[in-house]
């Protein structure tokens, strides 16, 4: 437990330095929204990560978090992804994966990158098509909604 503690510091630590360095400078608001990033090790809305921030800080605006998360994009250290409809979420850069919806209950799955491969690469070598998976997720029924049924 406080290995891991220590490693989501060092992590915070690493992000703010990189952001000092390629967007500006450090505030205790910025700090907050790296750590609510880091800290959840999920994916996140804007909204979701403004509410953890808000807890600590009442006063940080939601265009901080955005303009924040947008630093941090620039830098390479998160991503977004649009899940169905509109909603974005962040997530940190540090694993590849893609993202499986479901359109019923909107539980979201993860799945490796490397299990996209030779689709990836089919799209590639038959139409010379390069894919953005950072930007997509792909949409479906998961296996207990479809057990479920209509």
């Amino acid at each position: 437990m406080v290995a891991s503690a220590k490693r989501r510091n060092d992590d915070v630590e690493a992000i703010l330095v990189r952001l000092a360095e390629g967007a500006g400078r450090r505030t205790a608001a910025r700090q907050a929204i790296v750590e609510a990033v880091v800290e959840s090790g999920s994916h996140l809305t804007a909204d979701d990560i403004a509410r953890r921030v808000q807890r600590r800080f009442p006063s940080v605006n939601i265009s901080t978090v955005y303009r924040t998360l947008e630093a941090l994009e620039e830098i390479g250290v998160i991503d977004h992804v649009h899940l169905g409809h509109g909603r974005a979420i962040y997530h940190l850069t540090d694993e590849v994966h893609q993202h499986l919806v479901c359109e019923r209950c909107e539980c979201v799955e993860e799945l490796p990158a490397e299990k996209l491969r030779s689709f990836l690469g089919m799209l590639d070598r038959d139409f010379g098509f390069d894919v953005d998976r950072g930007h997509f997720a792909i949409v479906g029924l998961c296996r207990s909604c479809r057990e479920v049924g209509p």
